[in-house]
């Protein structure tokens, strides 16, 4: 990496996602920098085709900028085109999951995966297919730049709405260019992050990927946080359910219904005890989102949030999240009347329901037990203001009027909660630092009760309980997180609490902390290897006893499923469920039916039966978790397209990944394929080979489309049903 783009990643010269960029700053700056690379040269023509199309895409937005309609007329028009869309995404993702039920279940001896439902696709008017997730990711990102334009300038919201002003087909667009504007970033984020490279051809530009391993990471964690999360949810609502059979009541009390008493509204909350079937799934994603290594960090008061805590903050968005999930009930029965109706200004509004503040306020207060005052700070916290930092996914409440705001439908309905956690310690100014000890005694924690349950590892394995530092003579110290022993086999980790990467920088710093740390482990095991006399005394003085031959094995655990089973700089990566998984010996797989869960079938993998085996297969297995093999094998190169803004702006394709997992459970597969090998350089070679030539073969297949008979000027996800 050259010099200028070392300095654009520092922020010493201005990109185009900045407002002080110029391309002739950005030009002068190159030219004066010495001997610049190849990397350098495509970090400048980059950065000039992004800010072309970024300056097309603000050129062409006049709804959000325009002063002849009213700001509370434009922000409830942009949420109510995203939220009636969201309501279109929905119909169409429910028709593609019954043909692809259909189409397994003709085949009554096919067995897949819940996941391989991850794959189901939506195709969209431009003629190309996305998944419900990207959709709903485009609904909110969409209408986000739009809406801070309006209120960039601190408009009145006073006043009624004029509906009828609104020119529908242009909110719509300027969603779609919303969209566009997010992707572009994202490509220049990834430019500029991740080696992407453009590549200028005859039908537009081509923007491909250079480390396959930094995105194989990130679309293999994907695949596996939705498996993870599935699989939680399975378990957590049988859990759930017998627990509330036998008198055990939620915390937070249920939101029952929303209604109108004169000019008043009041959003009602049951009775302690009474609960449906939408507020427990609510529930369980909360306990999915707050990882146990949280518990100190969620209860302390936050200064920067006027004293609340986190904890405080997750439980408000469950009431949140139940109120919204009232208003799609409502809208429920009236959307199916609206589809093909004109006059788009007399329906279309009621997408964008209102709600008063003071009843927000109230339904906290009861429905949490907080006090008013706290109450009032959590829903301010909630709404979007364009402010720097906020995200219409951490903040889904725009505000409409001087004391009502409108849910977006997309962002707070099926929320990815675990991330929101993140995000708001990041916006409360948490220090992240905390949770690093935190999760390093969590992980410490996990490995000794396992051992200690195991009746065939405690004999022979142990785990030291206190992160060790280990002191070699003649040389550094050297602290290491995790150390524990099977037999005469030492196993050392880094642990490393990280936040999972949610856009292309994110990838880039996820990567570049993995990498950091196989370096930190790789030199603790050098100081192991070059003092072993040293350290099996310091082990013998622990309670570890260990012969002059034993065996090191380094591991990185994450806190992340980014990166997981894809080794870095030759070190296994781990997380606590495939370390937690080896050291009970055995991988649990379930046939849910969702109709009588009581009657779902369980099938096992067993991975060693004796302490000898357990200590032999652990090097393998940590290299290779046979459960990340379906990932592995899911990972598809795909191809984006990149749509022009207007009739002067560029097109292009960007090649990326896909990863869908599927086929026959582990403990269902034969026998011989279930077996723990450890890939060889070859094999990890061939995995990235088989991505590239995926890669190439969709790009060559991108190249090769006649676009011209599309209508190219058309920006991503407009649906043929949007209006």
């Amino acid at each position: 990496m050259g010099e200028f783009t070392k300095r654009v990643r520092n922020g010493d010269i201005a990109g185009p996602l900045r407002r002080a960029f110029t391309t002739d700053s950005w030009t002068h700056a190159f030219n004066n920098l010495p001997t610049p690379d190849a990397i350098d040269y495509n970090t400048h023509a980059a950065g000039l085709a992004i800010h072309k199309k970024l300056h097309a895409i603000r050129s062409t937005l006049k709804l959000s900028s325009s002063n002849e309609i009213s700001a509370t007329t434009k922000l409830r028009a942009f949420v109510a085109i995203s939220n009636h869309d969201f309501f279109v995404m929905r119909d169409k993702t429910k028709l593609a999951i019954e043909k692809f039920q259909t189409n397994r279940e003709k085949d009554s001896g096919d067995i897949y995966a819940l996941e391989e439902m991850a794959g189901v696709k939506i195709s969209l008017h431009g003629g190309f297919d996305w998944s419900p997730n990207e959709i709903v990711e485009g609904l909110v990102d969409g209408i986000e730049l739009p809406i801070r334009v309006v209120l960039q300038a601190k408009p009145s919201l006073a006043g009624n709405p004029r509906m009828n002003q609104v020119q529908w087909r242009e909110v719509s667009y300027e969603l779609n260019l919303g969209i566009l504007y997010r992707f572009t970033e994202d490509i220049w984020d990834d430019c500029l992050w991740n080696s992407y490279r453009m590549v200028e051809k005859e039908q537009g530009k081509m923007f491909l990927p250079q480390d396959i391993d930094a995105h194989r990471a990130y679309h293999i964690g994907l695949a596996r946080r939705t498996s993870l999360s599935t699989a939680f949810a399975l378990m957590a609502s049988q859990y759930q359910r017998e627990a509330l059979s036998k008198g055990a009541q939620l915390r937070i009390r249920e939101v029952c219904g929303i209604e109108r008493r004169g000019k008043h509204q009041v959003i009602k909350i049951s009775r302690l005890g009474t609960s449906t079937e939408i507020i427990e799934e609510i529930f369980i994603l909360r306990g999915y989102a707050t990882e146990p290594y949280y518990g100190e960090l969620l209860k302390e008061r936050q200064e920067s949030l006027q004293g609340l805590t986190l904890s405080t903050l997750i439980d408000a968005w469950t009431v949140l999240s139940r109120t919204a999930q009232l208003l799609v009930q409502s809208l429920n029965e009236k959307h199916p009347l609206n589809i093909g109706k004109d006059k788009a200004h007399t329906w279309l509004p009621e997408y964008a329901p209102t709600l008063q503040i003071g009843a927000l306020v109230e339904a906290m207060t009861v429905a949490i037990g907080i006090k008013e005052h706290e109450g009032r700070r959590i829903v301010d916290f909630f709404t979007f203001r364009g402010e720097p930092g906020q995200e219409i996914w951490a903040q889904p409440l725009v505000p409409v009027g001087t004391d009502t705001v409108t849910p977006v439908f997309s962002a707070i309905v099926h929320p990815n909660l675990r991330r929101l956690v993140d995000v708001w310690m990041r916006q409360a100014g948490v220090d992240l630092s905390k949770r690093g000890a935190a999760f390093e005694r969590h992980i410490r924690e996990l490995v000794t009760e396992t051992i200690e349950k195991s009746k065939l590892l405690s004999p022979v394995a142990k785990c030291i309980q206190a992160d060790y530092t280990f002191r070699p003579p003649n040389s550094r110290d050297e602290q290491i997180d995790l150390t524990f022993s099977i037999g005469n086999t030492v196993f050392i980790a880094e642990a490393k609490c990280i936040l999972e990467p949610s856009d292309a920088k994110g990838i880039s710093m996820h990567r570049k902390t993995v990498i950091g740390a196989a370096k930190q482990i790789l030199r603790k095991t050098k100081a192991i290897e070059d003092n072993r006399l040293a350290f099996i005394t310091e082990m013998r003085n622990l309670d570890i006893e260990l012969t002059e031959n034993f065996k090191i094995v380094p591991l990185i655990v994450v806190s992340t499923g980014t990166h997981v089973g894809i080794p870095a700089l030759g070190v296994p990566v781990v997380d606590e469920y495939i370390l937690g998984r080896f050291l009970e010996g055995e991988l649990e797989d379930i046939a849910y039916q969702t109709n009588d869960p009581s009657s779902s079938k369980r099938s096992k993998t067993i991975f060693y039966s004796n302490a000898l085996q357990a200590e032999d297969r652990a090097s393998a297995y940590f290299a290779s978790p046979p459960q990340m093999k379906r990932f592995l094998d899911g990972v598809r190169g795909r191809v984006v397209p990149i749509y022009p803004a207007d009739k002067g702006d560029w097109s292009g394709h960007m090649a990326t990944m896909s990863c869908v997992a599927g086929g026959v459970p582990l403990s269902l597969q034969d026998q011989t394929e279930a077996t723990i090998n450890a890939p060889t350089a070859r094999n990890t070679e061939a995995i990235s080979t088989v991505v590239k030539q995926s890669i190439d073969t969709t790009t060559q297949q991108a190249r090769s489309e006649i676009i011209n008979d599309k209508d190219v000027t058309q920006p991503p996800y407009k649906d043929e049903a949007s209006i």
